[in-house]
């Protein structure tokens, strides 16, 4: 007879709310984790699934003070009342944001870190040390400050830290937010080893739910601090509606799936194929309603213009962006771009792609005269900026950085908006007119007099892009726009990106790792590695160039992959696949009657 594995984790009907908040932040949330499972948590910013994490490790609320109720008991004791010292030794919490946990001079150091304050004796904590590092692949960078680490490398090391205590329960808390996609494949291969072949119990928040579909048994999607559903992944990912009014987006392969009415949503490019060349589809009658509406995709040209594409004319005399053979190097450090040469017209969406470390910040900080070129030019609009103050040309070159939290300073909202403008002397009526304007624009209107601080993550981003749009710069450069953003908060953020672009003639720069976002909006794609650009094109024929595509670490949409096995041919969309299934059997079809 089968024996079931014992529960580990068990919530009944836990609620919370922060010190100070009437809102509650998770509401009545029962969950009963088995030993050795991996479960996915999904769900948007401000769901609540942070701060389950936190109760889950006593953190909450014995650092997070606040009103905890109903029953949470992990590996048999009760978090609230053992407290998190003795929690850490069970249930080890990773952070989405690694350098939040970096407390050594070194990788060894750091690693070895939490079991000194456990209070373990040297040779046991080398002997972890060395586990942990030869395990999560670090072997070679014992001695490497973690600052000089790559994104992925230092998520690596902060798992590395907390595995060595040997926990029985991980819980990380979107552990691949700020990673490319190399890193973010790293850590979810060492997700994948502690969990299958360590059986260690893995509880996993995550918004990359490609990965979720093979890695996790099972999977809740919480919103507005309850679990709106969950079961298996086949369980969960068949939902499709659902997911979208949870606002989680939806794998590609699945919605592909969906679109073209598999019975059972595929997981796989594999299982995809398998669907279509067995004929196990019916399309939905959007697909239908759409291939109609849509002449412009044709069985073989592919010239489908992804959403995002150019309406605006440009003024055939100057780019918007020129670099000549630009080269910099940081004080001390390696070169970190060496030769670039790049042109951006006016009006052009341009997404920047590359790995960590590519150099792909580096240049458009020099842009707006953040940084100084070693050698080499830099024009905007036909005229070189080598000496011109960054004070003047923030009125021209706008940059958002991926921490929304470096370029907020003002005690409102509407005041963060205020100070660009009046800093670069903007008349008076002139920016109280753009600052309501966009507060409307950006859905921030009713927080006029909110301490930004109060805002939410994806709140924040829009008011630092707020901030800058303000000084109504004709170039704007958002770096990382959907970092630690649920869907729905991204597709926000690229919207309004894109009605700038298109209704005020703006030039658009984004720094990405989403390909997805580079599918739907970018028009032209620059692919950066080792300070240099190696390639650029639209993204279907960026992603029609796998050799390109691996050079720079990068990870084509699972769209793309399928559509390729299919057709030979790269679509962007699931709905861009759907349409060309259905094409292509009418064509073969009407060649079969002939």
């Amino acid at each position: 007879m089968l024996q079931l594995a014992p529960t580990i984790v068990s919530l009944k009907d836990v609620t919370f709310a922060y010190k100070g908040s009437k809102r509650q932040a998770i509401k009545g949330v029962s969950l009963d984790v088995k030993e050795g499972e991996c479960v996915a948590i999904l769900g948007p910013t401000g769901a609540g699934k942070s701060t389950l994490a936190c109760v889950i490790n006593g953190t909450v609320p014995r650092f997070l003070e606040g009103e905890l109720t109903g029953e949470v008991v992990v590996d048999g004791q009760v978090p609230n009342e053992v407290g998190t010292a003795q929690m850490a030794s069970k249930v080890g919490l990773v952070f989405g944001d690694p350098d939040t946990q970096l407390f050594g001079m070194t990788v060894e150091e750091d690693v070895a870190f939490g079991q000194a304050n456990l209070g373990f004796d040297y040779d046991t904590i080398m002997g972890r040390v060395n586990r942990a590092i030869e395990d999560m692949r670090l072997k070679g960078l014992e001695q490497r400050a973690p600052h000089r680490l790559s994104g992925g490398q230092k998520q690596a090391t902060a798992i590395a830290g907390v595995y060595a205590m040997l926990p029985k329960i991980m819980v990380l808390d979107e552990p691949t937010s700020m990673l490319d996609p190399e890193g973010k494949a790293r850590v979810f291969s060492i997700v994948r080893y502690l969990n299958k072949s360590l059986g260690m119990t893995i509880i996993l928040i995550e918004q990359e739910v490609d990965d979720i579909l093979q890695l996790a048994d099972r999977v809740y999607v919480m919103k507005s601090g309850k679990f709106v559903f969950g079961g298996t992944p086949r369980e969960v990912f068949g939902s499709v509606n659902d997911l979208k009014s949870a606002g989680v987006r939806v794998p590609h392969i699945v919605e592909f799936g969906d679109l073209i009415g598999s019975a059972e949503a595929p997981f796989s490019v594999e299982e995809a194929i398998s669907v279509v060349e067995r004929g196990a589809w019916q399309p939905a009658a959007s697909v239908e309603t759409g291939l109609a509406d849509d002449q412009s995709i044709s069985g073989s040209s592919g010239n489908k213009m992804q959403h995002g594409a150019l309406t605006t004319s440009f003024d055939g005399v100057s780019p918007a962006v020129e670099v000549i053979d630009l080269e910099f190097k940081y004080p001390m450090g390696a070169k970190a771009l060496n030769g670039v040469n790049l042109k951006v017209d006016s009006g052009e969406f341009v997404a920047i792609v590359g790995q960590n470390g590519a150099g792909k910040t580096t240049l458009t900080r020099h842009l707006n005269g953040l940084l100084r070129p070693s050698s080499g030019d830099i024009r905007l609009f036909g005229e070189s900026i080598l000496n011109e103050s960054t004070t003047k040309l923030c009125p021209m070159v706008g940059y958002v950085f991926q921490n929304p939290d470096e370029q907020l300073f003002c005690t409102t909202v509407e005041d963060e908006l205020r100070f660009g403008p009046s800093n670069i002397g903007m008349d008076k009526d002139r920016m109280e007119q753009a600052v309501r304007d966009i507060l409307l624009d950006i859905g921030l209107d009713k927080y006029r007099q909110v301490w930004p601080r109060y805002l939410t993550k994806g709140e924040r981003q829009r008011l630092a892009l707020a901030s800058v749009v303000a000084m109504e710069p004709r170039i704007l450069i958002v770096d990382e726009p959907t970092t630690g953003l649920d869907w729905l908060e991204s597709l926000q953020i690229l919207d309004y990106l894109e009605k700038l672009r298109k209704e005020k003639g703006k030039t658009i720069l984004i720094i990405t790792h989403d390909m997805n976002i580079v599918s739907l909006y970018a028009r032209r794609v620059v692919v950066m590695a080792n300070g240099r650009v190696i390639g650029e094109g639209t993204p279907r024929e960026i992603f029609s160039q796998p050799q390109l595509m691996e050079q720079a670490y990068l990870r084509r949409p699972a769209i793309a992959d399928l559509s390729d096995a299919l057709w030979g041919e790269v679509c962007l969309t699931p709905q861009e696949a759907a349409y060309r299934l259905l094409e292509s059997s009418r064509t073969n079809a009407e060649v079969s009657q002939k």
